[in-house]
């Protein structure tokens, strides 16, 4: 199979998104005067259910901003605005562009031979901040991001909307590359959008999912990628 447009997810994929989010809230709770790592852990978990949340529809993106730090705020009994902190953390975060080890030279491989897109489900001030900042911006012909497209991955009009960037593909024609089943894989797939499913921690492949290729590192993604 020759695939003629790549879409690739953003963090956890070329970011390491776990980095950059530890980095950002230790920054935000030490300008409450917290130093705690629990209150971290805490606020990582917290983050991941409301994403959840957001995937299925459940949330709005405004609303998952201040209910994060709502909810944290609360449960560490810190009188503050959390929409003011909210806004202090996405201001920390878009300077964090730590990239995965690899990811910069797969990326440059693929997009010297395709064209590519990001596809993220993250905050457009947030994602357009760390891609402009970082060193893999100029290998990526187009940036969607959720916030500004008006629908979340899995929709499959967000995969679509990116390969019209790219130059009218056909959905049979690319493949999408990310670390999230229930976002990236389920999306694809619903938009007829062949896949690869990065998997560095080698998890159970789901029975119902129909995943064309399955990878563990990211110096396979060329490999993939270039077929």
């Amino acid at each position: 199979m020759l695939y003629s447009a790549i879409l690739m997810d953003a963090d956890d994929t070329l970011f390491d998104f776990r980095t950059a989010e530890r980095l950002a809230i230790i920054e935000t709770l030490g300008g409450l005067g917290l130093d705690d790592p629990a209150a971290v852990e805490l606020y990582v978990c917290i983050n991941e259910a409301c994403w959840k949340e957001f995937e299925l529809g459940q949330i709005t993106q405004s609303e998952l901003k201040v209910k994060r730090f709502d909810k944290l705020l609360s449960a560490l009994n810190i009188d503050a605005d959390p929409r003011a902190v909210g806004d202090t953390y996405l201001a920390s975060l878009a300077r964090q562009w730590v990239l995965l080890p690899g990811a910069e030279a797969a990326l440059a491989e693929i997009a010297a031979c395709r064209p590519v897109a990001i596809v993220t489900n993250g905050i457009a001030c947030v994602q357009r901040g760390r891609f402009d900042a970082s060193p893999i911006h100029k290998y990526i012909s187009a940036l969607v991001i959720s916030e500004e497209f008006g629908h979340p991955k899995p929709h499959p009009g967000i995969f679509i909307h990116a390969l019209n960037l790219l130059g009218n593909f056909a959905p049979e024609q690319a493949l999408m590359i990310g670390d999230s089943l229930t976002s990236d894989m389920a999306g694809a797939i619903a938009a007829g959008i062949n896949t690869c499913w990065f998997n560095p921690e080698n998890q159970p492949c789901p029975e119902h999912m129909a995943i064309d290729h399955i990878i563990n590192k990211i110096e396979d993604m060329p490999r993939v990628a270039l077929i």
